[in-house]
Parts: structure tokens; C-alpha cells; sequence
């Protein structure tokens, strides 16, 4: 497995990163998340072919690869999710617009190599491995991805994680795929990804207590945005 540089490079990328992400934040709208009785994404079954949901998978990493075609799109959703966990930034994208500026990433050379995107019977619907290339500070990354979508096709929530033991949410040694029941993603717990159009829903203040630690987590990220990124930028860029 690949491991990710350290040092002055590796600094570089986390700098450009921060500056990146910051000004794709401050563009993004506030937003809340639904009653915690609301419909989950395990409600909704495959719409489309299976090669259908791998092949979103590849059109994503397209927009982050620098040598892939620019013609080459994911199908959004107009209020899709990113969320990066640690060491990553949690809340990374978040609607279609805010997601469109992924391509300011291809001005620092950088191939997804190595992909592997599946599609699956159950929520998420695509999941892929991938190895990110950073050219110019000649750095490589694992990434674990997961992709969860509407019935119209649009991808509602994208999670990912280092692919190294310690950051993924299953065991990959017997389950590689995240199939089993011990997988703990944030995508499944989300209330309204499992409605017809996938949109995720407020959760009232009174039921805050009621819901997990990563779903409130969730929630204030989207409420403050700016603030959240800020702190957790400050985190990333020097190993606090």
C-alpha cells in the first residue's frame, strides 16, 4: 500500500488544499439536516444497470484527474454531500455548484490511478479504490470512496477514507467491500437519503440528543461551514 509523503512537499499539497477548499466553502449555502424519522438510503433498491453506478464512480475521479477527459461528469445531485474522513476534512463538498470546482484541482498535475469501481445491490451503490498520484510532489495516496444516489440516478452523498488499516470503516482483510454488518459510514444514518430524490432532511433541535455523534457532527458542519473548515484546515495543514 501506498503511503502518502511527509515533509516540506506534503505541506505544499495541504497548503494548496486549504487555500482550494476554503474559497469552495465560503461559496457554499448553510444548511441543516432532517427529522431523524425521515427515510434512510438502505430504503432505495438499483434504479439503473449495475455497470451504470461504476461507471459514476470513474466520471467522479475523472473530475479530479488532471489527464482525464473534461467531458467526463458525474451525475449530481443538486444537494450532494462530501464527507472526508480524518485525516482528512470531514465536510468537503456540499451542492452541485460547490462540486463543480474540483476541477481547479487538476491546475496541480495529479492522475487517479489503480481504480477499481464496483457497483453493489445495496446502498452505497458504487465503491471504489483508487490511488492518487500528486505528479508534482510525486506523492501517492490510497483512497477507499462510496457512493450513494437517488432513484434518479444523481449522487446524493460521497464518503471516503484513507485506505490504510486504522482510517477505513470495515475490517479489509474479510471484507474488503464494506459488505458486512460492523461497517460504520456515515452515509446509511443520514435522514432523507433514502426519499425518492435523495435530499437530506432538517433534523429538528429537540431530536439532536437523539442521533449519533458523527450525524451531529454532520449537521454543525453544515450550519457553519466556514467555521468547521477553518478549524479542521488549521488540523490538517499542521498535524495538530
Amino acid at each position: 500500500m501506498h503511503q502518502s509523503s511527509s515533509g516540506p512537499r506534503a505541506d505544499q499539497v495541504r497548503c494548496h488544499a486549504l487555500f482550494t477548499y476554503i474559497f469552495m466553502l465560503a461559496t457554499s449555502a448553510l444548511a441543516t439536516l432532517g427529522p431523524p424519522d425521515a427515510a434512510f438510503s438502505r430504503n432505495l433498491s438499483p434504479k439503473f444497470p449495475a455497470a451504470y453506478y461504476a461507471e459514476q464512480g470513474n466520471k467522479y475521479f475523472d473530475t479530479l484527474d488532471s489527464y482525464a477527459s473534461r467531458a467526463s461528469k458525474p451525475n449530481y445531485s443538486t444537494h450532494v454531500i462530501r464527507w472526508e474522513w480524518p485525516p482528512w476534512l470531514y465536510l468537503t463538498g456540499h451542492k452541485d455548484h460547490w462540486m463543480t470546482m474540483d476541477r481547479l484541482l487538476v491546475l496541480y498535475p495529479t492522475r487517479v490511478l489503480n481504480r477499481d469501481c464496483r457497483s453493489f445491490k445495496v446502498q452505497p451503490f458504487s465503491r471504489c479504490r483508487v490511488t492518487f498520484h500528486y505528479e508534482w510532489i510525486d506523492s501517492y495516496v490510497d483512497i477507499y470512496q462510496e457512493f450513494t444516489f437517488n432513484d434518479y440516478g444523481q449522487i446524493t452523498f460521497i464518503e471516503a477514507w484513507t485506505d490504510e488499516a486504522g482510517f477505513l470503516p470495515m475490517n479489509a482483510t474479510n471484507d474488503r467491500w464494506a459488505e458486512g454488518t460492523a461497517v460504520r459510514r456515515l452515509s446509511t444514518r443520514v435522514p432523507g437519503l433514502g426519499r425518492a430524490d435523495g435530499r437530506y432532511q432538517a433534523i429538528p433541535p429537540q431530536h439532536l440528543a437523539r442521533v449519533d455523534r458523527d450525524l451531529r457532527n454532520l449537521q454543525i458542519r453544515l450550519r457553519v461551514p466556514v467555521i468547521a473548515w477553518l478549524v479542521e484546515s488549521v488540523r490538517f495543514t499542521f498535524n495538530a
